[in-house]
């Protein structure tokens, strides 16, 4: 089994306490803006104007549960969008909002009298289960006065959101079936391209940014063929599944087998048809276990992902992707299903997070002689294969495409969290809290390096998006990525760097195709 089959678990976000809570904002009311399906007034707020839960599809509910996303149903007069909608049902229990599966909307921010400004669209992670763009922490206005419109987006998820049937496929007018929240972020581009000119945005300088199931949605993204056009920047931060290690295994399931596994689960839920199944009530549907995964469909996805690289039908645009220091700690336990990391266990377990059986120069570096050692060994080599994931995609991109690719390590130790369990330290997530320059979101005694950094890497990621390019006068100096070491920028002080700053040996992992 390879690494991350699980992901409905591993890939929830750090930060466990994340609330949607509403934005405090001056009541003060925008000039009407129109856009697909009517009229709205958001809110104007610090320069601002901030428009929350805007439709982008019609409601996925009823006859449209499971449907590809439906156009906006217009409305008269003028919708207030103040306010953001519900998270997407279902969603994990650790997220306190409001679920439902009437949740396609999206949320922007952009600065006031903004005259084709750059854009931003975030994708939230989860792990295809969890997660919704209203979670405090990805309030869009600190990275949207570093001069970018940020929009933020809803997606169907877990069983609604990944969920094949051949009687759906049948019925589909591209006769496929199981990539549902793919296609909601795709058409929440395609509303990007047609509206953000009314926020003063530039459709044809968009980039996509995700985080950890999100980051491999920007990966999915570059190579659908649905998504081509509608995005010329992508950055992706801790999370991509969906490379295999060779062209010969596949990250996604097949259209039949996907097929089979949504007539089982049709099965375990006691509903003979698709029409019993679009009757069957959320809640009913929740009570039987769905891990949500995508499909090669033939139409979202044509082929694995290592395959479309070595046949150049990605998107080739400037891409940034980077991983955190230490990830290992958070998401080993999750990705292996065990805390019990102990010597007898330890080359089992090596075997089942990298799928393959490991090399003894892997194991020398990685040894598990002790329980103590086997424990360290393993959260440090989840931690780097995670790493190489971004690693071997920004590889594939160097090699077999035109546009430069960039690469970080962020190595910077957050303030401390007391009573810290998971995402603490440089763990699963804690970069985005410094992107998006937003650090007054969780009380922590935050030093005046954090908030430099928070300013310095939003600055540099708005930067990627105005330009491509993550460089420019009074940023750090980032190479072009060729694959070496020494072009991976690493991020954090003098102090950070010395203790967490190590880099992995990436030769004793896969290497992309030449």
């Amino acid at each position: 089994m390879r690494m991350l089959r699980s992901r409905n678990l591993i890939c929830a976000l750090a930060g466990l306490t994340w609330l949607a809570a509403q934005p405090s904002l001056a009541e003060t009311s925008t000039a009407p803006v129109k856009v697909s399906g009517g009229q709205i007034a958001g809110i104007v707020s610090d320069g601002l104007e901030v428009y929350l839960g805007v439709p982008f599809a019609a409601p996925p509910v009823g006859r449209l549960r499971w449907r590809p996303p439906q156009p906006v149903i217009p409305w008269t007069g003028i919708k207030p969008t103040q306010s953001f909608s519900p998270a997407c049902a279902p969603n994990a229990d650790w997220l306190p909002n409001a679920k439902s599966e009437d949740c396609l909307y999206l949320n922007v921010w952009a600065p006031e009298g903004a005259t084709h400004f750059p854009v931003i669209v975030w994708i939230h992670g989860g792990g295809y289960y969890g997660g919704t763009a209203g979670q405090s922490l990805f309030d869009g206005a600190r990275l949207a006065q570093h001069g970018v419109i940020v929009v933020s987006m809803n997606y169907r998820l877990g069983i609604f959101g990944f969920f094949s049937h051949p009687e759906l496929s049948a019925e589909s007018p591209t006769k496929t079936s199981g990539n549902q929240g793919i296609e909601d972020q795709i058409a929440a581009l395609k509303w990007v391209k047609e509206n953000i000119t009314a926020f003063g945005g530039d459709p044809k300088r968009v980039t996509i940014m995700g985080e950890s199931a999100g980051g491999e949605s920007v990966a999915i993204l570059m190579a659908s063929p649905q998504a081509r056009g509608l995005f010329q920047r992508a950055i992706a931060e801790s999370g991509n599944d969906a490379l295999p290690i060779d062209p010969s295994e596949n990250a996604q399931f097949d259209r039949n087998t996907a097929e089979h596994k949504g007539e089982a689960f049709a099965h375990a839920v006691g509903a003979a048809h698709l029409a019993d199944l679009r009757a069957t009530s959320g809640e009913d549907l929740k009570k039987v276990a769905w891990s949500p995964r995508t499909v090669v469909d033939g139409y979202v996805l044509r082929e694995d992902l290592t395959t479309t690289y070595l046949r150049h039908r990605q998107s080739d645009v400037p891409l940034l992707v980077g991983w955190n220091a230490q990830e290992g700690k958070d998401l080993a336990p999750e990705i292996l299903d065990t805390r019990d990391f102990t010597a007898a266990k330890h080359n089992e377990l090596v075997t089942k997070l990298l799928g393959y059986s490991p090399s003894e120069t892997l194991l020398k570096a990685y040894p598990g002689k002790t329980d103590d050692q086997a424990k360290a060994s393993l959260n440090q080599l989840t931690n780097d294969w995670w790493g190489w994931r971004m690693w071997y995609w920004a590889g594939l991109q160097a090699k077999h495409g035109q546009s430069k690719s960039y690469v970080y390590f962020f190595a910077h130790l957050p303030a401390e969290l007391p009573n810290c369990g998971y995402g603490c330290g440089v763990g699963h997530g804690a970069e985005i809290q410094y992107v998006f320059d937003h650090l007054d979101w969780e009380a922590r005694p935050w030093t005046a390096e954090d908030r430099r950094l928070a300013s310095k890497l939003g600055e540099t990621w708005a930067n990627f998006a105005k330009t491509g390019n993550p460089n420019a006068t009074g940023l750090p100096a980032w190479p072009v990525f060729d694959g070496s070491n020494g072009t991976i920028h690493r991020i954090g002080s003098e102090a950070d760097l010395k203790t967490l700053g190590q880099l992995p040996d990436f030769s004793l992992f896969p290497q992309p195709p030449k």
